[in-house]
């Protein structure tokens, strides 16, 4: 709860202003909800995979104002998984932004499902002799593929899908097709090639 009208409510402690949100939201449609709160860490946590849709819990002081960015002082916690990808392109203009385009076999295709998180120098030198660029110079990942729903286009340079990257996710299962957040690539799975993949992660 930010506001009532001209009312700045950013001032006022967390408690309070989830105590006029809940006011508010009394007697209105069902699809507005607020989440669920507790106290006791051990209930939150075991909120995660019990509740639909709860991928991870975060932490608020109740009695501290709001602020943006950094300093709120929330704490996030997200149950992690890992699983693999291929490489179908890379991303990014600078070595030290530079991302990987990661796909799943779907359907007897390779469909892209996501983009990684920037990748680090060790694994960018481990990937380089590895990677293998296509006769195409560019293609155009939509946003909602690379991000979230009307993000931009991600540009990127396709890479032969070769190369079997394993990946740590924050959700078993695709959603709408794609990685909700960028996944952090873990390893190169020189163990693996593509066609082991299963598109059982699509479902």
């Amino acid at each position: 709860m930010l506001a009532v009208g001209e009312r700045d409510w950013r001032p006022r402690p967390y408690a309070e202003r989830r105590a006029e949100l809940l006011r508010l939201l009394e007697g209105g449609p069902a699809v507005l909800r607020p989440v669920p709160v507790t106290r006791s860490p051990d209930e939150a946590l075991a909120w995660v995979g019990a509740l639909a849709g709860v991928e991870g819990v975060v932490g608020k002081p109740v009695g501290g104002r709001y602020v943006d960015g950094l300093r709120s002082g929330w704490v996030k916690w997200r149950v992690r998984h890992t699983t693999e990808a291929v490489v179908i392109g890379v991303t990014g203009a600078t070595p030290g932004a530079q991302a990987l385009v990661l796909g799943r076999p779907y359907g007897g295709r390779m469909r892209a499902v996501g983009v990684s998180l920037p990748v680090g120098e060790r694994l960018r030198a481990a990937l380089v002799p590895l990677l293998h660029a296509t006769d195409e110079r560019e293609r155009l990942l939509p946003g909602t593929v690379g991000g979230l729903p009307g993000a931009d286009p991600v540009r990127y340079r396709p890479v032969e899908p070769e190369v079997v990257v394993e990946i740590d996710v924050d959700q078993e299962r695709l959603e709408f097709g794609r990685y909700r957040h960028r996944p952090r690539v873990k390893r190169v799975r020189g163990d693996l090639v593509p066609e082991l993949l299963d598109d059982d992660a699509q479902r």
